[in-house]
């Protein structure tokens, strides 16, 4: 399950949404678009100045991983852990 802060007129923000939706991963949406200080404060704590803002939950732990770059690499590593784990199982 992934957390997502965008805005409605952020290329990247309409990029991870494509991508969760095409992966058929579970995923939530917040439009940050009027929510200023709200914003300000997620940036605050994750330490993340532009949108998207993307959190990964697993286990009730928010896991930060970025922007939608970062949101790539992390699919590809698990996507790869996932691969080597399926041809372990046909040893």
């Amino acid at each position: 399950m992934y957390i997502i802060y965008g805005k409605k007129l952020c290329n990247y923000c309409n990029k991870v949404v494509s991508l969760l939706q095409r992966e058929g991963l579970a995923f939530t949406y917040f439009p940050m678009d009027n929510k200023p200080e709200e914003l300000v404060s997620l940036s605050t704590i994750y330490n993340w100045r532009t949108v998207p803002l993307v959190i990964e939950v697993k286990d009730s732990d928010n896991n930060f991983i970025g922007g939608y770059d970062d949101l790539i690499k992390r699919l590809q590593i698990e996507i790869s852990e996932e691969d080597d784990q399926q041809v372990n199982n046909l040893d």
